[in-house]
């Protein structure tokens, strides 16, 4: 199937997308490997360091998962012994390094960790806080009154001589003259430069200056104002310097029309003519009064408002409800206190702090600091800067722009932020006015004068930030002068040179003179508080702790709404972004945090411009604001903003430098997200960029980039979701057709891109007409993705079984009729009326011919619907199986892709994977209940009836030939294999009713899957008796000839009672798992929830390394102290092993119960695990040391079935636990070791179709390959499949080149090339993978004479020492083999035990050890032998500890059942049939040794965390 997936996998060998990054910063660099490893790895994970290589941080090299090089000092003796050839394979130095330095893991993905499931705590709707402003004010008028009465002073208000003069910057009273024409003219002045200092605020807003108001001009203006104004926000300026201070009771005042006598105002009055919302200044003494009146007032008139509407309920819908409360006031000072009188400061201080911050703030800045550096500055130079506000290149502007960018960020990191929103992100006067009041607060105070406001502002004005403004306004002063002189000079320069222009002679024109601005620019030298603040920033991002949420942040970046600012600037916007861009990079709360600080208006501006340098940021900072807010999508639309990235993805424009696809891929993903559930996205982009679906096509055929791959197929399939016309246009590209030929893409998560995608197409235009030729189209597409069914990763499944949803939901007619027709062949193989579908396929073709036939002469149909109404009708009742079975209606869906799609779903709804049996039992459970609702219900009903009596029936007989407490107890051999679901299946005796499956709807109706029904096993030429176990043995006439016996498994004659069985252990979830809601009906099609886990991708930190690889970081220490004690384990261990080959292997070092007869067991590498596992599904996890048992577990293989098969994955670092069972299932788990937390991480039906050979079964054997990343399957098969870890796919079956099951496997851990098998037959077989599968069989011992001639019980290639081969058959012969010889190296022949029964069947069990040339059989006779490699000369020889309370009858000398050797330790441990206990024993070199392991060599202790 993907036979070819490793040649496609791009360098670096790697599952994992490679990290998009800017390509214009400097970064880590890919995750590919030098070219060295690319031999070892084709698709782990691994630790990134320098050129991609994972090191292994600590002590010096060694090799990978114990492989150690075999050295001896003065000579080569050791290294010339080593088998096969093999002594040179470590002897490249670069190469050992290379395995040394180089830790490749396995399933520990994202897909992994997750099972493809976004977290259940996700919600998009709150992921993001609501950043944008729903009901968004304008200031759209504004009233400034102004009460002067210049040269008349209020009674109650005493001034100092001299006093403060100025308002607005200008003398009232003018020292030359005082007559009432000149007080006139100043006070409209006044009143002008107040109006021009609101303007440079907003220019948006309409004035109205009243100068010395009476009381009906203010009515009048302010009515005015609030009918033009509507609905929007009013400016209410209250300049009160010319009248009283307001009064206690919440009065001020203006003048009466003579302006005699001062007239008070109600703020209850004032209110009621202005209105709300209102923006409020009040610029006078004991202003903070007004505050608390105006609150009293609003009050009152909610209370007045809320009785009306209750007198008069109907006007509650005719009438606009105002919001009094609406209200923002801005107050000079408190209730009691007066304005400041210092005659350095301006009179109207508050208005001027307000309306000219720059002015006011440089003023303070000298009056702050009497002796300046710099003689020339004064309070008159301070007004004298040159330039202008609005451009920031100036002198002046750039001033402006640092108080701005100063003051936002002050509040932004003071106030709460719905403050923040509320003042500084809701309108431009109101942003402007709040800035410029934390001026007011810093200047005002210092003149006992503490200016107040409603919402009530926090104090600022100790902040920090406020000495960056001293540092910025004292360089610019102290430029001053010098630029002051420059526009003197080149004043006086273009006043002589004009004259000259106009006498010049000839009327030649000079040379025009230079522009004056120019030049000031080239000598002024600008602040570097941006840039300074810039490089805070990025002092910032380099200790942020790579983390997706905000755990661990105890405050926001302070420079964050700096770096917002800089973005204004052309100078600095490029590192800016770049830095940006790295900060969203931290996870969705730093994207929330730039989203509510205001980012968004300045990214959207910014998508309309060309500079190509800014496009790398400005994409991956678009992908992370839409991985987290969707609702941008209309501001894409807007202005078209989707084309900045549609032009990237089409290659017409590119990047300046770096990876293209990465970006490519990013603005594929921003696309599939401006399209997602948005019509008028998917339109604009196929009417703007019909193009774009064939380069998202060419972008598939990238074979670096498996991201760019990915999310072209799920930008094509958000384009054509629901979208007919894009559809069309894909179908005329022949885009379905591409999209499925990446299938077998290497990469997992672009094969599920690829069903998503696909499933999209199919899904659009259902309930629709459906033209034939894309009926036919989409038939293929089922047909083909049928083989994905046997793909090795869940998340591929559980999109295959959406897909097969959405096709059944569209074609559920057609599907109706492939169950009904399923149904009846299920009942008629149940009644035994088919033996066999293969065998009889070609006759009851024939006869479906001849019925099509006479259908056509006589009653010719048109549709499927009136075929299956004709077998209602015709058939008399629902039992009569031959009028039924001969209905026309069982040849409509024979050999169709419906048929083929239905029996898929059924097989799937047994899938190991709890998610994926889930949602095809689902789909089942939909086409079952809508069969049990059409016109057939009655009849469907009948003939589960039927199934299930004949189930039963047959059940019954099988019990009956097993006595109760053998139903009870475990069996001692392996069971008799179940059915793998697959569609090839579905002719096999069984069919697909007996499958177990998740608890539903077509589980529970007819109890189909209760009782101990088994799948029936193929018929047999002869009667059949079953043994003590229950299994099933060809009946014979004549007594077993011991040729036959050497051919059964060793066990096969037992009859042992074992002890009985635990309780049932607890089955490990799946990550995210969620069962299903059995009281909720089925309902297809399922929701993918692919596309929302795929981008998550865009939520997390790529640019940084993981926490894991940040040295200092726990889990950096927690796997460097693991590294450090491997390497002392495997430095204390090696010493022992030559001695090992010479000592006794008796001593007893433990002994635990188990509670069950352990048939497989396996030690940790490193750890102080021992996991055993029962004849069933239980899996026990022990700690040796301590003799306790940790964790306990169920494998979850069905009934009938048990683990085959141990081995632990990973154990470099945090290992895990992978398990096969003879139903032919893989299943891996993580957290083993502790019963909490375990969890399945992955499982996949790793043999499609267990076939029996001989009458004999050996279920389900492997053999993981660390260092490649594979998984060598065999078995009950012909074949040995290999699968790719990193691909999660099979790459080739190698075919066995025997009719018998193979009984044991095991390989070469350094290469990985070669591999050998054992056969139930007796014969060994040598494997290599590099070679084509048709001539990888390199070596086959199948002498009979000199060979083995029984049951291979195991096989075993040392991983380190002499790399011995060694094979041990079940009459009791060992071999030790050279694969370079077709004879036996060695050979140990049992001993003859004429008379004895079982003597054929003598031994059991094998053990190899890795590294000492030891290995040791377990026998029929309840004896453990050990012997060398050398000589095969036995070193000990041993009885388990047996319990006395042992079942009654039960012999003594019962069969071992499992041994194991610890990998580097000198320790076995081994168990017994009969007797749920472990033993564990240990070498005499221990004790020569002494102190080796536990002392001489200090190991640390275990890391506690």
């Amino acid at each position: 199937m993907a036979r070819g997936a490793t040649d496609a996998l791009s360098p670096g060998g790697t599952s994992r997308h490679p990290q998009p990054v800017l390509d214009i910063l400097p970064h880590a660099e890919s995750t590919g490997h030098s070219p060295e490893s690319e031999s070892d790895e084709d698709g782990g994970l691994h630790m990134p360091g320098p050129n991609g290589v994972h090191p292994r941080p600590g002590p010096p090299a060694r090799a990978l998962t114990g492989v150690t090089l075999n050295e001896k000092d003065g000579d080569g003796e050791e290294t010339e012994r080593i088998r096969h050839g093999w002594a040179t394979q470590l002897q490249d130095r670069e190469r050992a390094t290379l395995l040394s330095q180089n830790f490749f893991m396995y399933y520990e993905d994202k897909r992994h960790e997750t099972a493809g499931n976004p977290p259940p705590e996700y919600d998009p709707k709150t992921i993001v806080s609501d950043w944008r402003m729903k009901d968004r004010l304008k200031t759209t008028a504004a009233i400034l009154a102004v009460c002067l009465n210049v040269g008349v002073d209020p009674p109650d208000v005493i001034k100092t001589n001299p006093c403060a003069k100025l308002e607005c910057w200008v003398d009232p009273i003018p020292p030359d003259t005082s007559s009432n024409q000149q007080s006139n003219t100043t006070n409209a002045q006044i009143g002008k430069n107040l109006q021009s200092q609101y303007e440079n605020l907003s220019l948006r807003s309409r004035y109205r200056v009243i100068l010395d108001p009476t009381i009906e001009e203010l009515r009048r203006y302010t009515t005015s104002l609030r009918r033009t104004a509507h609905a929007e926000r009013i400016l209410f300026h209250y300049n009160g310097h010319g009248v009283p201070k307001p009064t206690a009771s919440g009065e001020i005042w203006c003048f009466n029309r003579s302006y005699t006598q001062y007239i008070p105002i109600s703020l209850y009055d004032i209110q009621e003519w202005v209105g709300a919302p209102g923006l409020w200044v009040w610029d006078c003494s004991a202003s903070g009064g007004i505050i608390k009146g105006f609150l009293e007032g609003v009050e009152k008139h909610n209370t007045n408002q809320q009785e009306a509407l209750a007198q008069h309920p109907d006007r509650a819908q005719q009438q606009t409800v105002i919001k009094w409360d609406d209200c923002i006031h801005l107050a000079a000072c408190r209730d009691n206190e007066v304005l400041p009188t210092n005659p350095n400061l301006p009179a109207d201080l508050f208005t001027s702090c307000l309306t000219t911050p720059i002015a006011m703030a440089l003023r303070f800045f000298i009056l702050q600091n009497p002796i300046p550096s710099n003689p020339a500055i004064t309070l008159d130079t301070a007004r004298a800067i040159p330039g202008k506000v609005s451009e920031r290149r100036t002198p002046l502007g750039e001033l402006n722009w640092i108080f701005t960018a100063i003051t936002d960020t002050i509040a932004w990191n003071i106030f709460p932020p719905a403050l923040f929103k509320k003042l500084f992100r809701q309108d431009l006067m109101i942003a402007a006015l709040s800035r410029n009041f934390l001026l007011a607060q810093r200047v005002m105070r210092m003149y006992h004068c503490h200016p107040q406001s409603w919402p009530q502002m926090p104090n600022t004005h100790d902040h920090a930030l406020w000495r960056s403004w001293d540092l910025a306004v004292e360089l610019v002063l102290n430029q001053v002068p010098r630029l002051i002189e420059q526009q003197k000079a080149e004043a006086a320069l273009a006043a002589e040179t004009a004259p000259l222009a106009n006498g010049q002679p000839n009327g030649v024109t000079p040379p025009a003179p230079p522009p004056s601005s120019p030049s000031l620019e080239l000598e002024y030298v600008h602040s570097d508080f941006f840039a300074d603040q810039l490089s805070a920033f990025e002092v910032y991002l380099s200790a942020a702790p790579a983390t997706s949420d905000a755990a661990g942040y105890a405050e926001p970046p302070v420079q964050l709404p700096i770096v917002l600012q800089v973005l204004l600037s052309q100078v600095h916007r490029l590192r800016a972004l770049i830095l940006l861009s790295k900060f969203l990079d931290l996870g969705p709360w730093a994207v929330n945090l730039a989203l509510r600080i205001g980012i968004f208006p300045y990214v959207l501006k910014l998508l309309q411009s060309q500079a190509v340098e800014l496009k790398p940021p400005m994409i991956f900072i678009w992908a992370r604001m839409l991985a987290v807010d969707q609702s941008c999508q209309a501001d894409l639309l807007r202005d078209n903003g989707y084309t900045y990235f549609t032009s990237v993805l089409n290659n017409a424009s590119g990047i300046p430098q770096g990876n293209i696809a990465e970006h490519r891929a990013m603005c594929a993903f921003v696309i599939a997200m401006f399209c997602k559930d948005f019509p008028p996205g998917q339109q604009a982009v196929l009417e703007s960029n019909p193009e774009i679906v064939e380069c998202c096509l060419q972008h598939l055929l990238d074979m670096e980039n498996p991201l760019l791959r990915q999310w072209s197929c799920l930008c094509l399939g958000n384009m054509w979701a629901d979208f007919p016309p894009a559809k069309k246009l894909g179908f005329t590209c022949r885009a379905h057709a591409r999209i499925r030929d990446r299938s077998h893409d290497p990469v997992p998560e672009v094969r599920a891109a690829c069903l998503n995608a696909l499933t999209n197409f199919v899904r659009t235009g259902t309930g629709e007409a459906i033209d034939t030729a894309v009926k036919l189209e989409e038939e293929t597409l089922a047909s083909v993705v049928i083989a994905m069914g046997m793909d090795g990763s869940i998340m591929v499944r559980k999109e295959l079984t959406v897909f097969y949803s959405t096709f059944i939901r569209k074609y559920e007619g057609r599907v109706l009729v492939a169950a009904w027709e399923q149904l009846l062949e299920e009942r008629d193989k149940r009644s035994g009326k088919e033996e066999d579908d293969g065998r009889d396929g070609p006759r009851i073709e024939d006869a479906d011919s001849r019925e099509n036939g006479q259908n056509v002469n006589g009653h010719a149909r048109t549709n499927h619907q009136r075929n299956v109404s004709f077998t209602l009708t015709e058939a008399p009742t629902a039992g009569s199986s031959e009028t039924t079975s001969r209905s026309p209606s069982r040849t409509l869906s024979k050999k169709t892709v419906y048929r083929a799609v239905w029996r898929q779903i059924l097989s799937m709804s047994a899938d190991p994977h709890p998610e994926v049996a889930r949602n095809a039992s689902i789909t089942a459970d939909y086409i079952i209940n809508a069969l049990l609702d059409s016109p057939l219900g009655e009849h469907a009903h009948s003939i589960l009836d039927e199934i299930v009596k004949l189930g039963l029936k047959r059940d019954n007989g099988t019990l009956n030939g097993v006595d109760g407490l053998t139903r009870q107890r475990s069996r001692d051999v392996r069971p008799q294999t179940p059915p793998s679901p697959t569609a090839s299946m579905a002719s096999r005796g069984g069919g697909y009713f007996e499958l177990s499956r998740t608890a539903s709807v077509t589980a529970a109706v007819k109890t189909w899957f209760s009782g101990p029904a088994r799948t029936p096993d193929p018929p047999l030429p002869s009667p059949v008796m079953r043994n003590a176990t229950g299994n099933q043995m060809p009946y014979r006439s004549r007594p077993l000839t011991p040729r036959d016996a050497a051919m059964l498994p060793p066990n096969a004659l037992d009859h042992f009672t074992g002890p009985p069985h635990q309780s049932r252990a607890p089955i490990p979830k799946s990550p995210y798992y969620i069962p299903r809601d059995l009281s909720q009906p089925a309902d297809i099609p399922l929701e993918s929830n692919f596309f929302v886990w795929a981008s998550s991708y865009f939520r997390e930190p790529q640019m940084r390394s993981s926490e894991t690889d940040e040295p200092g970081s726990i889990d950096y220490n927690e796997r460097l102290w693991r590294r450090n004690r491997n390497d002392k384990i495997i430095a204390g261990t090696q010493p022992l092993k030559k001695a090992a080959g010479s000592q006794r292997w008796d001593v007893p070092c433990g002994y635990f119960g188990i509670g069950a007869a352990p048939m497989e067991m396996v030690f940790h590498q490193f750890e102080p695990h021992l996991v055993t596992s029962d004849d069933r599904d239980s899996i026990a996890v022990w700690d040796w040391e301590t003799q306790k048992q940790i964790g306990r577990f169920s494998n979850g293989n069905p009934d009938g079935s048990r683990v085959t098969e141990l081995r632990f994955i990973n154990e470099d670092d945090q290992a895990m636990l992978m398990t096969g069972s003879s139903d032919g299932v893989i299943k891996i788990f993580k957290n083993y070791d502790d019963a909490k937390q375990v969890e399945l991480a992955s499982s996949f039906r790793a043999l499609s179709d267990l076939v029996v050979s001989d009458n004999q079964n050996a279920g389900l054997v492997f053999d993981w390959q660390q260092g490649q990343g594979r998984v060598l399957v065999a078995g009950d098969d012909r074949v040995v499949r290999v699968w790719q870890a990193g691909h999660e796919l099979f790459i080739v079956d190698i075919p066995a080149r025997s009719g018998s099951c193979i009984t044991s496997l095991t390989s070469d851990q350094v290469e990985g090339n070669i591999f050998i098998a054992g056969f139930g037959n007796g014969t060994v077989r040598a494997y290599d993978q590099r070679m084509s599968a048709r001539d990888s069989m390199i070596m086959a011992w199948v002498d009979q004479k000199t060979d083995h001639r029984s049951w291979i019980v195991g096989v075993h290639l040392q991983r380190g020492g002499m790399r011995e081969l060694i094979s041990a058959e079940s009459n009791g012969g060992v071999r030790l083999w050279d694969i370079r010889n077709r004879k036996a190296v060695h050979a140990l022949n049992p001993p003859s035990q004429p008379g004895t029964r079982n003597a054929q069947r003598q031994l059991r069990t094998l053990a190899v050890h890795e590294h000492a040339p030891v290995f040791a059989t377990g026998g029929a006779d309840h004896n453990i032998r050990v012997y060398n490699t050398t000589e095969l000369k036995r070193l000990s020889a041993m009885e388990p500890y047996m319990s006395l309370w042992r079942t009654t009858n039960t012999a003594r000398n019962a069969p071992i059942t499992a041994t194991a050797f610890h990998p580097h330790r000198l320790m076995m441990a081994c168990g017994a049939v009969n007797d749920g206990h472990v033993n564990l024993f240990k070498c005499e070199a221990e004790k020569l040794e002494k102190g080796t392991l536990d002392g001489g060599m200090g190991l640390v202790e275990e890391w506690r965390g």
